[in-house]
């Protein structure tokens, strides 16, 4: 199942990328739903004008706990989550490096405390389990629950 977020829910996008699911993001407005729609997405907005188009999801609020509880809920998706498996910032399954590849690419203290690494092929972008990974999944686990 793909999504295509428009521009008013740019957060929910982030959040559902790091919950692993495919989720492109637009702010071209009607463009953003033809995109979708030629792609096979379901396309996901606030805007009241697009609302009763075929393929469209309308999110009634603005609470982002909310706004992904009911994507999660009304398609399906909690079995199906794999928690950051894609880029963040691009949307592309990561893909596990090996860490003397990326040395060069990352701090040293990072290099040395840590041993998994995964990488966006697309954008370069390097993940690791730091703090911010503890942090994200406390935050994606209290917004799901």
């Amino acid at each position: 199942m793909k999504f295509l977020c428009n521009g008013m829910l740019g957060k929910l996008c982030k959040y559902m990328r790091m919950c692993g699911i495919d989720t492109m993001y637009s702010n071209e407005g009607k463009k953003a739903y033809i995109l979708a729609r030629k792609e096979g997405r379901i396309f996901i907005t606030r805007n009241t004008q697009l609302k009763n188009l075929e393929g469209v999801f309308f999110v009634e609020t603005e609470d982002l706990k909310l706004q992904l509880k009911t994507i999660i809920e009304n398609f399906d998706l909690t079995n199906k989550l794999t928690l950051f498996s894609r880029c963040i910032r691009c949307n592309e399954p990561l893909k596990e490096v090996l860490k003397e590849e990326i040395r060069r690419l990352i701090p040293y203290y990072t290099y040395k405390n840590f041993n998994e690494f995964v990488r966006c092929p697309k954008c370069l972008r390097i993940y690791w389990k730091g703090s911010h990974y503890e942090r994200m999944s406390q935050e994606i686990k209290k917004l799901i629950d």
